[in-house]
């Protein structure tokens, strides 16, 4: 689950997908100095963040045919489907919530609250 969760084209797919909803109109503001081309492959550098977020999953710059395959059978077309793929989506839900949970028993808490009663 934690490598579903941290897989670097998901979180990658999210940033931009985020990244997008906040482009101006006309794409990047002129004179932007921050861009994503080691992210995408040559042919998408200079398209606005919405298009790369439309593109293939191919357009990101190292994902293997392979995986892109597979992703297609999840029904992950675009980037921005990538971005919202839900078994990703729950990993991560559950790596964060995780660092919440309890691993005592109930009955182990009790037991330690006792003993600090003592202490």
């Amino acid at each position: 689950i934690p490598q579903l969760a941290t897989y670097k084209y998901f979180l990658l797919a999210r940033a931009l997908k985020a990244l997008s909803e906040t482009e101006t109109e006309d794409g990047r503001l002129e004179g932007s100095v921050m861009n994503v081309d080691k992210a995408v492959d040559k042919e998408w550098e200079q398209k606005s963040l919405k298009e790369i977020c439309e593109a293939p999953t191919e357009a990101l710059e190292g994902i293997t045919k392979d995986a892109c395959d597979l992703l297609e059978k999840l029904g992950v077309h675009s980037i921005s489907d990538l971005a919202e793929l839900k078994y990703c989506r729950w990993a991560e839900a559950i790596v964060h919530a995780a660092k919440f949970e309890q691993t005592k028993t109930v009955k182990e808490r009790k037991l330690e609250a006792q003993l600090k009663k003592l202490s």
